[in-house]
This record gives C-alpha cells, structure tokens and sequence, in this order.
C-alpha cells in the first residue's frame, strides 16, 4: 500500500517538529542545569560575603582587634575546611603584623608552619593537622580592618583541641590572640 503525497507530507512534517521538540528539550535541560550551577556557585559567594560582613561588624561593634566567628569547629578527622578571621588596628599608627597558628598537645602548643602538616602527640597517639594561610606582613592602618581566610584541615583523629591564633607585630610584640577548639568525632 502506497501512501499518499499528502500524507507522506504531513509524516515528514511531524518527524520534523519531533526532532525540533527533542533539540529544544535538550538546550532547555542544558540552561536549566547551568542556572542550578550558576545559582549554587553565587550561594557560596553570598554566604562567603556574609560571613566577612559579620566577622567585620563584630569587629566594629565588640571592640574586638581579632574577631574569628566560632568558638569551636565540629569537623571530621581530615576533614578540610575553609574559615576566616578579622583584624582591626586599633592603635593610633599602622600596624604591620604576622598571623600564626598553635595546637595544644601534652600541656604545651606546637606551632603550625602555613601549608605544612604539623605531627603531635596526644599521649602516645600521634595525630596529624595542617592550617593554610597567608603568613606574609600584612599592614593595616589605623581603625582599618580586614578579613583574612584560613583552610584548617582538622586532625586525624578523634578528640577536643584548643588552637590558638596569634596576631604579632613586626617589633615581636603580641597584638592579639584568640583559642578555639576543633573538636573531631568518630567516622
């Protein structure tokens, strides 16, 4: 059975608008997933900025020379992740000034090297942590103040540590300092 001009036309016509449907579907399922990534990316960066925007008011509202929004990390062992911390110049000159980080282990604190994994003892546990930061002189002027980011991997085993941050000037003296504990649970 033959089929007619007319029908042959109106098959070759619907092939058509269902390949156009399919490439359509297609792009619009490419830009849909674009946006949801474009959208998780500026989430970040919101929430990036409204951190720095906090850590900045409780630098201007609580007097504060170092100001780090948490008083304790819960982490995974290993686990990475990415902080800040504030400073304020407070004085009536610039300042210029290294940031350090310190662990607690055994009644003494062992200082971090920036990028380095730091070893330490926990009684006879050796445990593994490492902070990354910019440990360059920075120089803030007076009632300057400015966020800097941290990535502090936690250790790699379970427990409670106090860290301390350590802001010094170049003359060697202490400007400030603040403790946090990183605690880590069992995986």
């Amino acid at each position: 059975m033959e089929l007619s001009e007319h029908t042959k036309k109106i098959l070759w016509i619907v092939m058509w608008v269902v390949i156009a449907v399919i490439i359509i579907s297609g792009i619009l399922l490419i830009a849909f997933i674009k946006s949801c990534i474009g959208c998780h990316s500026a989430s970040s960066i919101n929430i990036q900025e409204q951190i720095s925007l906090q850590i900045l008011d409780d630098l201007r509202t609580g007097n504060k020379k170092v100001s780090i929004p948490y008083t304790t990390l819960n982490l995974e062992p290993s686990e990475e992740s990415v902080q800040a911390i504030g400073i304020k110049n407070f004085e009536d000159n610039p300042i210029k000034f290294i940031t350090s980080f310190q662990v607690k282990s055994e009644g003494i604190f062992s200082i971090f090297k920036p990028e380095q994994i730091l070893s330490f003892k926990n009684g006879i546990i050796d445990i593994n942590a490492k902070i990354t930061w910019d440990d360059s002189p920075h120089t803030l002027n007076p009632g300057e103040s400015r966020v800097f980011p941290i990535t502090i991997t936690a250790p790699d085993k379970p427990g409670n540590y106090l860290y301390k941050i350590i802001i010094t000037k170049d003359t060697g003296e202490e400007y400030d300092s603040r403790t946090f504990f990183i605690k880590t649970a069992e995986e």
